[in-house]
């Protein structure tokens, strides 16, 4: 009798066990389908930008140029300033005077301050504008502290028409503004080009 109940018994955990882990299972599929259909709703909207097509009809020529100052202040100041730490230790065992090394460190701070004000201006110059197929997207591009090309895109609203601020053409950069910050970009009439006008009208309006 006992050894009939025993039976039972193991066959009723058995059976237990064996719902707990089809439930188990069960969740874990639905837990992982639920899970690779978060992330292509996320990979969808990250590429989203990506797959649209842009039509440039600005550029500025002169922007390679300003990518080779930005880095060659870039280098520069990092060649200055690893020289500081040596010129200390030299003056401070007596192998050079205090000429060289006050020297030293005013050329490295020289150097970092120009750094601060070229990169700080040059972050700011835009390269390229562009405008998405459906005309409701434009891509600003402007470089990184590093030189390298950084793409900000922005809804057509957003942004400010030159013509309601106080911009002149004839000035050398004009400010590209926007409605939802308070950042400012610069782009050159004079010495940008700008390749269809209709466009450039629409976006920016009719500057004097």
């Amino acid at each position: 009798m006992a050894l009939n109940a025993m039976s039972r018994t193991s066959c009723f955990i058995s059976l237990l066990r064996r719902k707990c882990v089809c439930a188990t299972l069960s969740s874990f599929f639905a837990a992982a389908k639920h899970t690779a259909v978060q992330n292509d709703v996320q990979a969808s909207s990250s590429t989203l930008h990506t797959n649209t097509q842009f039509t440039v009809f600005y550029r500025f020529p002169y922007i390679t140029t300003a990518r080779f100052i930005s880095r060659l202040k870039l280098y520069q100041t990092a060649v200055v300033v690893i020289a500081v730490p040596p010129t200390v230790y030299c003056y401070s065992i007596g192998a050079i005077g205090i000429e060289p090394c006050v020297g030293i460190i005013a050329t490295s701070t020289l150097a970092l301050t120009m750094l601060y004000v070229f990169t700080n201006f040059f972050q700011r110059v835009v390269g390229l504008v562009a405008l998405s197929s459906d005309e409701k997207l434009v891509r600003l591009s402007h470089l990184t502290f590093f030189g390298g090309r950084n793409d900000v895109v922005v809804p057509v609203d957003d942004i400010v028409p030159l013509s309601d601020t106080s911009e002149i053409s004839n000035d050398i950069f004009v400010k590209v503004r926007r409605y939802s910050t308070t950042d400012t970009l610069y782009m050159s009439l004079l010495y940008g080009h700008v390749e269809n006008a209709k466009t450039f009208q629409k976006i920016f309006g009719i500057i004097n």
